[in-house]
């Protein structure tokens, strides 16, 4: 049996992913480091927003048409005044030449005031379509000239050079400021949405979709179609997956706690999503250990002494231990050897709260979970395995958590794959969840 699509959870968390961003209910920038473009460094959601707006077919079919729009571009002639000795050139002002001679003295016949006409683009229709062009254009420089994928199909390389080179040899773009000198006012925006030519129309329209996505704006109906067209999704399959059951995890726990809110997230935090009321606190967090270590130490040959260690494992010790120094020798690096060493899909953690103070509360519940984009029943064991790995190894403050009778910690773990076929649902503090249990219509 087929996996579920990549194009329906797609569309199941479509919704879900807007209105979380919406609503400051979802981290940007720990949502932004999910992202694996292959050849792109997406650092921040800015980045990542501006990526996605340059693949808006509007955005698209846009610059198809500025060479041609280009070509009537509007200017205004301004009037100018001189004051010229000898040479010239324009009309002469009379009036002010009698008043400009007169306040020198009367001693300079050679002395006119003229009058000339300039053609002039600085105005603000036309600061808004370079404005527009230049945001435009750095994601197409920075992020996707670069790189050759299959989600970059609507920008061959010609386009983003003939963008290019318009902003930097068309004249009548050249007559105003560089685009980071340009700080577009109401009125600028203004003026473009009331002319009659499409091309300020079309920048007007385009550039205030821009400023509404860039500042988070989702509740604005074009940004959220914008969002709909160019879904803000991973490339990979399996972090799709994995998006859609922390959301579907998110939506279980906003079911069996009605009474926490889904609370905005600062920025400067780990944490995915948070809910919580005045008594309790559930952080989310996605692939991300949070305040919890999955780190064991090797122990050194010395530490394994003992008659008792068996020979396998002091050997496997001595083993590192000779790689540790090769290494050093070889290569004059250092390298660390790890009993273990890993890291959930994502983490769990239930805080009570003590009204009378402010600090972090104590940590109640841990659920750490595992997901596997799989129909396989080796895979299953596989993430079992891992999952048990997890929950063994998980430890705060240097204390174990699982199987600690000295902790009143309670812990337990979600193995979450796309419809393995199993006998039971829960195994000792293990329990599996598909998308059918997620909440989710997938028809």
């Amino acid at each position: 049996m087929s996996k579920t699509s990549v194009s329906t959870l797609r569309k199941a968390i479509r919704q879900e992913l807007i209105t979380y961003l919406g609503a400051g209910t979802i981290n940007h920038e720990k949502y932004a480091d999910t992202f694996d473009y292959e050849g792109l460094n997406i650092e921040n959601f800015d980045q990542l927003k501006k990526l996605h707006f340059v693949l808006a077919p509007d955005v698209v079919n846009y610059v198809d048409r500025i060479p041609e729009w280009i070509r009537r571009i509007k200017s205004v002639t301004r009037e100018q005044t001189e004051t010229v000795r000898g040479e010239i050139r324009g009309s002469i002002d009379w009036r002010e030449t009698r008043q400009a001679r007169a306040a020198a003295g009367y001693n300079d016949p050679t002395l006119f005031v003229v009058r000339d006409s300039e053609v002039a683009y600085d105005i603000p229709e036309n600061r808004v379509v370079k404005k527009l062009l230049a945001v435009i254009a750095e994601p197409l420089t920075n992020d996707v000239e670069a790189i050759d994928q299959e989600w970059r199909s609507m920008w061959n390389d010609q386009d983003i050079v003939d963008l290019q080179q318009l902003l930097a040899q068309n004249i009548h773009l050249d007559a105003l400021p560089e685009p980071e000198r340009i700080s577009l006012s109401e009125r600028d925006l203004t003026t473009a949405r009331r002319s009659r030519h499409r091309l300020y129309t079309e920048s007007h329209r385009l550039y205030r979709l821009y400023d509404d996505l860039l500042n988070n704006r989702f509740e604005n109906e074009r940004v959220r179609e914008l969002l709909s067209e160019t879904l803000i999704a991973p490339s990979a399959d399996h972090k799709v997956f994995e998006l859609f059951c922390v959301f579907g995890v998110i939506r279980r726990l906003r079911r069996r706690h009605p009474e926490l809110e889904l609370r905005r997230i600062d920025t400067g935090t780990d944490v995915l999503a948070r809910l919580k009321d005045d008594e309790r606190r559930i952080e989310v967090y996605y692939d991300q250990s949070g305040p919890l270590e999955f780190f064991e130490s090797y122990p050194s040959p010395k530490e394994l002494q003992s008659p008792k260690i068996p020979e396998m494992v002091r050997r496997h010790a001595e083993a590192l231990d000779a790689h540790e120094r090769a290494v050093d020798t070889f290569l004059d690096a250092d390298t660390a050897g790890s009993f273990y060493s890993g890291r959930p899909d994502f983490l769990i953690l239930q805080y009570s709260l003590n009204k009378d103070e402010q600090d972090r509360g104590i940590l109640t519940d841990v659920i750490i979970g595992e997901v596997k984009y799989t129909r396989i029943q080796s895979t299953f064991s596989t993430g079992l395995r891992e999952l048990f790995e997890y929950l063994y190894f998980a430890r705060e403050n240097q204390q174990y958590l699982f199987g600690n009778d000295t902790s009143d910690i309670n812990v337990t773990g979600l193995l979450c794959t796309d419809g393995v076929e199993t006998e039971v649902e829960s195994v000792e503090s293990i329990s599996h969840l598909t998308p059918a249990k997620l909440g989710f219509d997938l028809t």
